[in-house]
């Protein structure tokens, strides 16, 4: 047996997130209530849908909620009907609770259904003075469970690798897309999936065409791609350019790309990995690099000044948005 907890990939998935959560919740312990699929938390950037999948068959459900504080939230696990009773949620729990702690979570709560309570405390879930983020309800109780901390690691950049792609892999089942034009998780999963060792390949490739986002197929760039570990994958970054030259085409928003998985954000993890690709870029024989961040992305711009960025203008974008453009000049901002 197979199993595999991962963001719904499809509109089928989808349908059956919701319909596990109905039947397996709403209708057998909350009859008087609505299962409403389209609730506004279901939609919160920190809030992650998962299923539980056994040999590629959707048997069950958990949504992790990241809280900040190296807190988490379990919302509405729930087992298949005709698959209870077989183990699975206790699998679906131990994976559940693997992937809290490779995020960086030390706790985790859960309003556990009252018949349920027994299972909860069975593995290691407690009462007690959790961390507060909203009242408890009638039909459940508030449990909570300390997480094995993982130790972390200095920030480093490395190669993507095989070894490696695990943790890649695990960030993009919860959600993250390192193209922050449009998600490609699935598309890279399905990749990953097939072939790992092509997908590796590919994503390090330095020629050919490159199909972005919005479908537009353009020229790659010779460049390097790198990931931010701190003992697990914290973000993607790379580095692009021409060769020969200062500039780059305008299908590239600037020489660097990057994002960073929202769980390990406010954390300066975009900051060091801007500064460690800066020495990278020098050696390629750039004088400058041109960067550009949303006109609203605070955070980001605060990122580039603080690694010598100096603001040289603004750039419209095809959707109506604008960016707003920097400069750092590499061999003046020497570390």
């Amino acid at each position: 047996m197979s199993y595999e907890l991962a963001r719904p990939a499809t509109n089928a998935e989808w349908v059956a997130y919701h319909d596990i959560r109905r039947v397996a919740i709403f209708e057998r312990y909350l009859p008087g209530q609505t299962y409403d699929a389209n609730d506004a938390d279901e939609l919160k950037e920190l809030n992650f849908p998962h299923l539980l999948r056994l040999d590629g068959e959707a048997i069950g459900t958990i949504r992790i909620d990241f809280l900040g504080q190296a807190h988490a939230a379990f919302r509405l696990i729930a087992i298949r009907p005709d698959r209870q009773r077989e183990g699975h949620g206790t699998v679906l729990l131990r994976v559940a609770e693997e992937r809290a702690i490779s995020f960086g979570c030390g706790e985790v709560i859960l309003n556990a259904i009252k018949p349920a309570l027994g299972f909860y405390r069975n593995h290691g879930y407690e009462m007690g003075p959790w961390f507060d983020v909203e009242p408890e309800r009638a039909h459940s109780v508030r449990v909570g469970k300390r997480l094995p901390q993982q130790t972390t690691k200095p920030l480093v950049l490395v190669a993507p690798s095989l070894e490696r792609l695990p943790d890649y892999a695990a960030a993009l089942a919860a959600g993250w897309s390192p193209d922050t034009s449009g998600d490609v998780s699935a598309a890279q999963l399905a990749a990953i999936s097939r072939d790992p060792a092509a997908f590796l390949a590919d994503l390090t490739r330095q020629d050919g065409m490159f199909t972005q986002a919005s479908g537009r197929q353009v020229p790659r760039l010779p460049g390097a791609v790198f990931w931010l570990d701190d003992g697990n994958f914290s973000r993607a970054i790379n580095l692009r350019y021409v060769a020969g030259s200062d500039d780059v085409p305008d299908y590239v928003s600037g020489h660097i790309g990057y994002a960073v998985v929202p769980w390990k954000r406010r954390r300066g993890y975009a900051t060091r990995a801007l500064a460690l690709i800066l020495p990278v870029a020098r050696e390629t024989g750039l004088r400058r690099l041109e960067i550009t961040c949303d006109e609203d992305n605070e955070p980001s711009r605060r990122v580039i000044l603080a690694n010598g960025g100096v603001q040289i203008g603004s750039r419209p974008q095809p959707q109506g948005t604008m960016k707003t453009v920097f400069r750092i000049d590499l061999w003046r901002h020497l570390p």
